[in-house]
This record gives C-alpha cells, sequence and structure tokens, in this order.
C-alpha cells in the first residue's frame, strides 16, 4: 500500500506538473497568436498609409512633370522670342548705322557743293543772277555747271544730284497730299544756294 500511495502522488505531481506547464504554453500561445494579429493589424495600416503616400507623391510628380512641360515650352517661346528681338535689334542697329553712315556723308557732300558754290558766287555774282533757280531742272543744270567748272568730285556730282532729285521727289508728294505748287518749291528755294542750305538742314 505505501508502495501505491506514493506512485499515486508521483503521478498526481507529475500530472500538476505538466498541467501547470501545458496552461503555460497554452498562454505563450495565446500572447503570441494576439500578438502577432496586432502586429498584422499595425502592418496593414501601415501598408495603407504608405500606399496614400506613394499615390500623393505620384500625383505630385504627375503635376510636376506638366508645369516642367509649361516652363520648358515657356522659356522656349521666351528664347526664341529674345532672339527674334535681337535679330530685329540688330537689323535696325544696321538699317540705323547706314543711314547715319548715309546722312553724314550727304551733309559732307552738301557742305562741300556749298562751300563751292559760296566761293563761286564771290567770284562772279552777276552770272548766279541769271540763273533760273525756280524750276528743279534750271537749279540742277545751273548746279551742275557750275560743280564742272569747279572740278567737284564726279562721284560726289552724282551723289549730289541724287539727292536734289529726291528732295524734288518728296515736294511732288506733298503736292499730291495738296499743298501749292509755288509754295512748296520757291518758299524754300529762292536760290542754287537755298535750295542746297534747305537740303542740308533737313
Amino acid at each position: 500500500l505505501s508502495l501505491i500511495d506514493e506512485l499515486t502522488a508521483k503521478a498526481i505531481k507529475d500530472g500538476e506538473a505538466e498541467a501547470k506547464a501545458y496552461k503555460a504554453y497554452f498562454e505563450w500561445c495565446d500572447d503570441t497568436a494576439k500578438n502577432g494579429e496586432h502586429a498584422i493589424q499595425t502592418a496593414t495600416a501601415q501598408k495603407a498609409k504608405l500606399e496614400a503616400k506613394i499615390g500623393e507623391l505620384t500625383s505630385d510628380i504627375d503635376v510636376a512633370g506638366s508645369k516642367i512641360e509649361e516652363l520648358a515650352a515657356a522659356i522656349a517661346q521666351g528664347e526664341a522670342e529674345l532672339k527674334n528681338a535681337t535679330l530685329i535689334r540688330q537689323k535696325e542697329e544696321a538699317d540705323f548705322s547706314a543711314s547715319e553712315a548715309e546722312m553724314v556723308d550727304a551733309v559732307d557732300t552738301l557742305g562741300r557743293a556749298i562751300g563751292i558754290l559760296e566761293k563761286e558766287m564771290a567770284k562772279n555774282p552777276a552770272a548766279f543772277a541769271q540763273v533760273d533757280a525756280s524750276s528743279m531742272s534750271g537749279a540742277l543744270r545751273a548746279l551742275s555747271a557750275v560743280l564742272d567748272g569747279a572740278a567737284f568730285a564726279a562721284n560726289d556730282q552724282k551723289k549730289l544730284m541724287a539727292l536734289v532729285q529726291d528732295q524734288q521727289g518728296d515736294e511732288d508728294d506733298d503736292l499730291q497730299v495738296g499743298a501749292p505748287a509755288a509754295a512748296t518749291y520757291k518758299s524754300h528755294s529762292t536760290g542754287i544756294l537755298d535750295v542746297l542750305e534747305d537740303m542740308k538742314e533737313k
């Protein structure tokens, strides 16, 4: 009996130990399951947040890409306009320089012609008194004769005659819009010298 009691007590004790161990293991499994479920929920929520952030950043990238394209187009247009404006400016500057050089040359030619005429008039004023400067043809003939006699360069004579004829062309245009013929020409051209002086001032 004593042996049976001992064995029974040992069996009961071992069973209690095993039950305690099983309970501890069950509680560990339960805690592990709960922790795993929590971790899954946390990871799922974090995944949703990251996906939303990725979507937001993707949208921002698309908007930024469109903005970059707009800015690139605006820059290209601005560069094209600047290039065109530069070309126009360069052309205007070249035209102005050419016009200025032509004007300086014309003023110089007129000045030298006036100087020659003044000298010739001082030498022989009676001859100039007979010149008919009331018409352009008469003025041109008289002017050509004087300059030929004064050894005025042929090239400069051509320039001067062209200037006088251009002046007459401008006055003819004035006549077409109603200016009186006599007033338009005679008011500025009482003599050859007056014609040239008037052109030089203009």
